[in-house]
C-alpha cells in the first residue's frame, strides 16, 4: 500500500514538472524566471491559471486533447509568434 502511494505521488509530481515545462514552452516563455508584476510582467491571472491547470494536470491534459491540441491563446515572444503564424498559414 505504501509503495503504491509513493508511485502515485511520483507520477503526479513528474506530471506537474513536465506540464510546467510544456505550458511555459507553448507560451514562448522559456525556462528562466517569470516576471509577474510590472510593465512587462505576465500578471497574476496568467500565473493563477497556469498554477491551477498544473495542479489538476490530468484534467487539463484530457481537455486539451479533446479540443484537438489547440495552440496557446497568449504569445509572449517573437519565436512563439512566428510559430503561431506558421501554424495558421498551414
Amino acid at each position: 500500500m505504501e509503495t503504491a502511494s509513493i508511485i502515485i505521488v511520483l507520477i503526479w509530481f513528474s506530471g506537474f514538472v513536465i506540464g510546467m515545462i510544456a505550458v511555459r514552452h507553448r507560451a514562448g516563455v522559456g525556462q528562466g524566471r517569470i516576471k509577474i508584476l510590472g510593465r512587462d510582467g505576465f500578471g497574476f491571472l496568467w500565473f493563477w491559471r497556469m498554477y491551477f491547470a498544473l495542479m489538476f494536470w490530468p484534467v487539463t491534459l484530457v481537455i486539451w486533447l479533446a479540443n484537438g491540441r489547440p495552440e496557446p491563446r497568449i504569445v509572449f515572444n517573437e519565436r512563439a509568434e512566428e510559430r503561431r503564424r506558421s501554424m495558421q498559414s498551414n
